[in-house]
C-alpha cells in the first residue's frame, strides 16, 4: 500500500490556501476545514456559495480574504520554486512550454446590469467576466491564461493570470517565457492559433525565445505559397514589425498545418510532431475540470482561488500519477485531511456536510 506522505498535502496545497484565507480567531473552520469542503464539493460536483450571513459548509468562500494581485504572485512564486527544485532535471530533457487560455461557465447577470446600480467591488468584477459562453445557457465566462511546462511524461503548471475584457496580455506572456528561460532554456513555446498576433511574436523575436506558433491559413497566403505535401519554410512578414519563418505543409491524411517559428530545424515535418505536445495542456484542462470547485458566484477573486486550488492539487499528483489515479489521488488527499480534522472533531454529525463524502472514503 503505498502512503502520500502528509507534508506533500501541506506543500502543495495548504500552504497555498494558508496565504489566502482569513485567520480570524473567531472562525468556526480552520484551513483544513475549508480544503475538506472544497475536496468534497468538488467530488459531488455541487457548488459552494458564498451568500449567507454566518458560515457553513455552503459558504465557506466566506473566509476567502485575498486578492487577485496575491492569488496570481503566490501560484507563480511555487511555480519558480519548482523550476529551481528540478532545474538539474528540466535541463537534461525535452522541456516545453505551452501557453492557453481557458474559460469558466457563468450564469449571473452582474455584466448586464447598469453600471450606475454596481458597487465599485461589483464593477471591478464586471470587468472580468467576458462575452464567450462555454456551455448552453452561460450568460458570460471568467477566462484565465495558463502556462504549464511539459517534460518527460508530465506536466505542470506554472502560472494562472485571470483576464480582464479587451486586456492585452502580449508583453506579459513574453515576461513570463524570458523569467523561465533564465531558468531553464526550454526547447520552445508552443501556442495554438489564438495567439497569431505581431505584437507577440515581434516581442518573442526581440527577447530571442524559441516559439512555435500555429498560424491562421488564409485564401491570400494559400495562392501565395501553394500548401502542397511536401513542407517548406519561408520567409514572412506578418506586418511591418514582425519578421518570422512560416512554415507549410500537410500532414499523412492531407490536413494542412502552418506554423510561425524561430526553430532553426530543417526537417520541417519535425513541427508537426512538437506542436502536438501543445494538447497536453488540454488535457490539463479535462482532468481540473473534474476536480474543480464549482463556485456559484460573481466573485472574480473566489472563482481564481478554486482555478488555482485544482491546478495545485493536479501539480501535487503528477508526483504520483505513477501509482495513482487522479481520482485515486483525491481519495488520498481527503483521507489524509480527514484523519488530520478526525483528532479535532472526532464526531461526524458536527462537520454537517451535504455531499455523501464519508461513504466515499473508506476507512
Amino acid at each position: 500500500m503505498i502512503a502520500i506522505p502528509q507534508h506533500q498535502i501541506d506543500r502543495n496545497i495548504k500552504a497555498f490556501a494558508h496565504k489566502n484565507l482569513s485567520a480570524a480567531s473567531n472562525t468556526k473552520f480552520s484551513v483544513l476545514m475549508i480544503l475538506l469542503v472544497l475536496v468534497s464539493a468538488a467530488q459531488g460536483r455541487e457548488s459552494v456559495h458564498s451568500l449567507a450571513s454566518s458560515p457553513n459548509d455552503d459558504t465557506a468562500l466566506y473566509r476567502i480574504n485575498t486578492s487577485v494581485r496575491q492569488l496570481q504572485e503566490q501560484f507563480w512564486k511555487q511555480g519558480l520554486e519548482f523550476i529551481r527544485q528540478n532545474k538539474k532535471k528540466l535541463r537534461r530533457t525535452k522541456c516545453y512550454l505551452v501557453i492557453d487560455e481557458t474559460y469558466e461557465s457563468y450564469t449571473g447577470n452582474l455584466h448586464k446590469k447598469p453600471l450606475e446600480e454596481l458597487t465599485p467591488e461589483q464593477r471591478t468584477t464586471r470587468k472580468h467576466i467576458h462575452k464567450y459562453k462555454p456551455k448552453n445557457g452561460d450568460t458570460g465566462s471568467f477566462k484565465y491564461l495558463v502556462f504549464a511546462v511539459v517534460y518527460q511524461n508530465k506536466r505542470h503548471v506554472l502560472r494562472v493570470r485571470a483576464l480582464q475584457r479587451g486586456e492585452s496580455y502580449w508583453s506579459f506572456i513574453v515576461k513570463t517565457l524570458d523569467e523561465i528561460y533564465r531558468e531553464i532554456k526550454f526547447d520552445c513555446a508552443l501556442m495554438d492559433r489564438g495567439f497569431y498576433v505581431a505584437e507577440l511574436v515581434d516581442l518573442l523575436e526581440k527577447k530571442q525565445i524559441p516559439y512555435l506558433i500555429r498560424a491562421k491559413l488564409y485564401d491570400s497566403m494559400r495562392s501565395f505559397y501553394g500548401i502542397y505535401s511536401e513542407w517548406k519554410a519561408h520567409d514572412y512578414l506578418l506586418d511591418e514589425r514582425a519578421k518570422t519563418k512560416l512554415v507549410l505543409g500537410r500532414d499523412v491524411s492531407n490536413k494542412e498545418w502552418g506554423f510561425l517559428t524561430n526553430l532553426r530545424i530543417k526537417n520541417f515535418p519535425i513541427f508537426l510532431t512538437i506542436y502536438k505536445k501543445r494538447w497536453n495542456i488540454e488535457n490539463i484542462f479535462k482532468a481540473t475540470d473534474g476536480i474543480q470547485l464549482r463556485v456559484a458566484t460573481s466573485d472574480h477573486i473566489k472563482r481564481l482561488f478554486a482555478v488555482c486550488l485544482s491546478f495545485i492539487v493536479y501539480n501535487s499528483w503528477q508526483d504520483w500519477k505513477n501509482s495513482f489515479s487522479l481520482l485515486g489521488f483525491m481519495k488520498k488527499i481527503v483521507k489524509i485531511i480527514l484523519r488530520i480534522i478526525k483528532t479535532i472533531c472526532p464526531h461526524r454529525d458536527r462537520l454537517k456536510l451535504n455531499s455523501p463524502l464519508w461513504d466515499f472514503v473508506q476507512f
